[in-house]
């Protein structure tokens, strides 16, 4: 009970606490000495530690962790942030770009911190069609569909020159086997097929098949929709500006930030990394709070709220669950 009373009151504070502040808070169900007893044992057992000679403590991550994983029965979102995220299902998209910048947007304004998207992983996607789009004598801009209606262009150019006539062809071939199939499964299908040598299409599926590969095997290239990097500044903790530097620096390493992301796709719903656990170095002192959306049965994407250690997590992480189940119902029906 102190340990929470402790972190309910810092978070909301970002001032050290005393055992003076808790006794006021608690009344007459525990004495001062009792409360200065536990603060005592809970900084020996690496819960708290004195920023200062000082009677005051400031909670560790050790304790960060044990508050977040003690948390249970939150609450829905407000009313005000419920609304905010329904607006979400009112409008038609045409892309499902226009969902991920939404989401993103909506997280961060209501949150008051930085948001963060990211699309799922191609190869897990399902293939819903493709268009071939002949723009020279041996240039085809590829256009590959998902069944939640990402996009993915690519141009591919052959070293002989196929008619438009084939590539209706091609087009129609590949819409009809291959609907419905991951990105994994396709490529291998038309392995598959060039081996079994249909006419002349061996050798554009085998160009097709190089093409699938560049989309499946940059993971890295995936978009991270980031909005509201600025609203860490002015938070308390965050004033130095060379510790600003270092956290925007982070930001822009998309390929570590997607890295320290994808690891919250081993399992479903929320998952909260705490300061040290992640890797980067300037991220220390943040927290990161991400849920999974789906897209299909087997496509997972990533969304959530970047921001101080000390935030609010029994609110922020109801916000985040609300957000992912939005997205996935909005992309069931795009």
């Amino acid at each position: 009970m102190v340990l929470e009373l402790i972190m309910e009151r810092y978070i909301d504070s970002a001032e050290p606490i005393s055992s003076g502040t808790i006794a006021k808070t608690i009344k007459d169900r525990l004495s001062a000495a009792t409360i200065r007893n536990v603060m005592a044992d809970l900084e020996e057992q690496g819960f708290l530690y004195k920023p200062h000679v000082v009677a005051e403590r400031i909670p560790t991550y050790k304790a960060y962790r044990y508050y977040v994983n003690s948390l249970s029965l939150l609450k829905l979102p407000g009313k005000k942030e419920l609304i905010a995220l329904e607006t979400m299902i009112k409008p038609h998209y045409s892309y499902i770009e226009e969902i991920m910048e939404d989401a993103s947007k909506i997280l961060a304004s209501l949150s008051k911190y930085t948001s963060i998207v990211v699309e799922p992983k191609v190869d897990t996607m399902l293939f819903k069609e493709v268009e071939f789009v002949k723009l020279s004598s041996r240039t085809v801009l590829a256009v590959f569909v998902t069944s939640s209606g990402m996009v993915h262009t690519r141009l591919v150019n052959t070293d002989e020159e196929f008619d438009v006539a084939m590539l209706h062809s091609m087009k129609a071939y590949m819409n009809e086997k291959f609907g419905g199939m991951p990105f994994y499964a396709l490529k291998q299908g038309i392995l598959e097929d060039i081996k079994k040598d249909r006419e002349n299409y061996s050798r554009l599926l085998a160009k097709i098949k190089q093409t699938l590969e560049t989309i499946i095997d940059e993971e890295d290239v995936r978009e991270i929709y980031l909005e509201g990097a600025s609203k860490i500044i002015g938070v308390p903790g965050f004033a130095d500006v060379e510790r600003l530097k270092g956290l925007f620096q982070a930001f822009e390493k998309k390929e570590k930030l997607l890295e320290l992301i994808d690891s919250c796709l081993k399992e479903e719903g929320i998952h909260v990394i705490i300061g040290g656990e992640s890797d980067i170095k300037e991220m220390s002192d943040m927290s990161i709070i991400t849920s999974t959306y789906r897209v299909g049965e087997q496509s997972f994407g990533v969304l959530g709220v970047i921001g101080p250690i000390r935030m609010n997590y029994s609110k922020i992480i109801p916000l985040v669950t609300y957000a992912a189940n939005t997205v996935t119902n909005i992309l069931t029906t795009v």
